[in-house]
């Protein structure tokens, strides 16, 4: 990702309360960016560690200079003490990770901070876990590591226990309108913006392939109308192609946070949407943190949306609760 002439857009508590702590020299040697994926966790973890490493900053709560050879170097992506490191690529296996590391056992090659961003830590193995804890237990002097991660939870208690953790909220609609306009982007770029749950991640994705939202409107639609066959042919399709199936997930629950917005008035409908978005994030966390079977919980999903059942879910309290019984047995 390029971070040149890229502006920060939200977040403006974080990145207050971060300056606070530089400013008074508390700034804790490890960090936890938790939140959605898209929303500028990077870029708040790549601003902090320019302002670590500036070589002019006027004050510790100051913007950085831009203009330093450090600055300079940041921005470039080619600072010898500032290490991004992405976790869930092809070369963020364990020995990478040890490499990475290793490093930090250096003097600073220009004399000030070392700083480590490991981006979705959340998918290092638990040997990369335990070697990154080594380091987190005995940090030195002047080094500073933050994590970034979707899902924290997925990291062993013990590294979390070792860092001061952050969470991060989706960006508004608003936000997400602001940092389009500052791209430059298309009137049907912004028209995705409330489909996409406040992440660029979700909203590059909805504008990269028409098809993907036009297919999962559709299959709501479907399910709407009962038709079982379109559902499971669907859910199939979707369960094979693990790289966006947490994207058709995100887009199937604002789609019923919108149908329930514009139901309000038809008690029936309005049942049937509050009950499939609960489905929905309950499968989410099923799928990826619970391992079901990602088939099999969408169907059910999808069928918790037909349009019979609003007098079912209105007088059966338990509904719901049966069919998350069924996921997971």
């Amino acid at each position: 990702m390029e971070y040149m002439s890229i502006s920060i857009v939200g977040h403006i508590k974080q990145l207050q309360a971060l300056m606070k702590l530089m400013k008074e020299q508390r700034l804790p040697s490890s960090l936890l960016f938790s939140g959605a994926r898209g929303i500028g966790k990077k870029l708040v973890a790549h601003e902090l560690a320019k302002r670590l490493l500036c070589q002019s900053l006027e004050t510790p709560d100051s913007h950085a200079c831009g203009s330093c050879k450090s600055c300079i170097l940041v921005e470039a992506q080619t600072h010898p003490d500032l290490c991004m490191f992405e976790c869930n690529s092809d070369n963020g296996g364990v020995n990478e990770l040890r490499t990475t590391l290793e490093r930090l056992q250096k003097r600073a090659f220009m004399g000030g901070a070392k700083i480590t961003v490991l981006n979705d830590a959340d998918t290092l193995s638990v040997v990369g876990a335990n070697i990154l804890l080594k380091t987190l237990e005995e940090p030195r002097a002047n080094s500073y590591f933050i994590l970034i991660a979707e899902t924290p939870s997925r990291l062993p208690q013990t590294v979390l226990s070792r860092c001061q953790r952050w969470f991060f909220d989706r960006l508004s609609d608003l936000e997400l309108t602001t940092i389009l306009k500052q791209q430059g982007d298309s009137l049907e770029k912004l028209q995705l913006v409330p489909l996409a749950e406040g992440s660029m991640s979700t909203l590059e994705s909805l504008d990269t392939d028409g098809k993907f939202t036009d297919e999962v409107k559709d299959a709501v639609d479907f399910a709407w109308q009962g038709n079982q066959v379109k559902i499971v042919s669907l859910a199939q399709k979707w369960a094979g192609d693990k790289n966006l199936l947490k994207e058709r997930i995100s887009l199937i629950k604002t789609l019923f946070r919108n149908k329930l917005t514009t139901s309000a008035s038809d008690r029936n409908s309005a049942a049937i949407w509050a009950n499939a978005l609960q489905t929905a994030l309950e499968t989410e966390h099923l799928i990826f943190e619970r391992n079901v079977n990602p088939t099999l919980a969408l169907i059910e999903l999808l069928k918790t949306c037909c349009q019979e059942l609003g007098p079912r879910y209105r007088y059966s309290p338990n509904a719901h609760s049966t069919t998350m019984e069924r996921l997971i047995r």
